[in-house]
């Protein structure tokens, strides 16, 4: 029997983006899919779009749920994922876009192989319009020339980690089993992430399975102004997640060789020493609890290290320096 795949596809006031993306899903090569939006839209724009395609060829594919208020990017997501029937998932973020054949071109790589967790692809970039930018990067693994281009899981889990750098890609660039996600999307060792959720949930999938990188551009990831990950506060998230998964990933024992792991958290220290005050000072404190949190962490960790003592020394300066900015209750 051919494998239902569900392609989720999360929105928020982009009734033009999201056209385009329900367009890429619906004209996917693969026949049996389903399309799940869940729509945290302000006004009715998003529905009227959604509404126009119902009755269409494929539009008994769709499956719309309008949220009664705006339950947030991350809680939309896991909606979407709870609502899907599919054996394997696809996330559509509502400004990318799917090539036609890519549920066509990833599927066979995880069906009947359990040993994988997830599959990914280079992506295009396209700008605000649409238009091709670059193709992404090949990421810097010695892929394999054989039929199943196969990443073990641990050592690229331990590459993002060294380098803070999300080399799978975003949502819309994986294909994977709906039965390996055991914990709600964004979330790896209980701990929900802040702003790399994709991360949290990659690496969830790779702790004890591999992954398979194909070297062709399967989507379109759109670059423009209103993303959220231009702001500071995405990017205070954005380094607080790296030190949660980092941490968690330690206690799983993923790191093979602790000179990789003291690595890491040197690197991840001198940033939380550069950084940190003046994020707090620019959030007006508003974080700080979440900010000492990660530097007491952090600190515990190094202290555990003789390499790691003047970094720990720094970090606990740091605390102090945190601690006095706190405003009066």
């Amino acid at each position: 029997m051919t494998p239902l795949v569900s392609i989720l596809l999360p929105t928020f006031d982009r009734p033009q983006y999201l056209e385009q993306a329900l367009v890429s899903a619906l004209n996917q090569t693969y026949p049996h899919i389903e399309i799940i939006i869940c729509d945290n839209s302000q006004n009715d724009a998003t529905e009227q779009v959604v509404n126009s395609y119902l009755t269409s060829p494929n539009g008994s594919k769709i499956k719309y749920v309008r949220n009664k208020a705006n339950i947030g990017p991350t809680a939309n997501q896991q909606k979407c994922f709870r609502l899907a029937k599919g054996e394997y998932i696809n996330y559509l973020m509502d400004d990318d876009l799917l090539h036609p054949r890519k549920i066509e071109r990833m599927l066979p790589y995880l069906t009947g192989n359990p040993k994988i967790g997830l599959v990914t692809s280079l992506k295009q970039i396209i700008d605000h319009s649409g238009e091709p930018v670059r193709i992404s990067t090949t990421p810097p693994f010695k892929l394999s020339t054989l039929k199943k281009p196969v990443i073990n899981g641990q050592t690229l889990i331990q590459r993002m980690l060294t380098d803070s750098k999300n080399y799978i890609g975003e949502p819309t660039t994986v294909l994977f089993r709906k039965a390996d996600l055991l914990e709600p999307f964004g979330t790896f060792g209980g701990k929900q992430a802040h702003n790399n959720v994709d991360v949290a949930s990659w690496i969830a999938l790779l702790v004890k399975k591999d992954a398979v990188f194909l070297e062709e551009p399967l989507s379109s990831f759109r670059k423009h102004p209103t993303q959220l990950t231009n702001t500071l506060l995405s990017k205070m998230g954005c380094q607080c997640d790296w030190i949660d998964v980092t941490l968690l990933a330690k206690k799983q024992r993923i790191f093979d060789d602790s000179s990789t792991l003291v690595k890491i958290i040197n690197r991840l220290g001198k940033i939380v020493l550069n950084n940190f005050s003046n994020w707090n000072e620019a959030t007006h404190g508003l974080y700080l609890d979440e900010l000492l949190d990660r530097v007491h962490q952090l600190a515990v960790v190094s202290e555990k290290s003789k390499k790691l003592s003047s970094l720990a020394e720094d970090l606990k300066k740091l605390t102090q320096q945190l601690e006095a900015q706190r405003k009066p209750a």
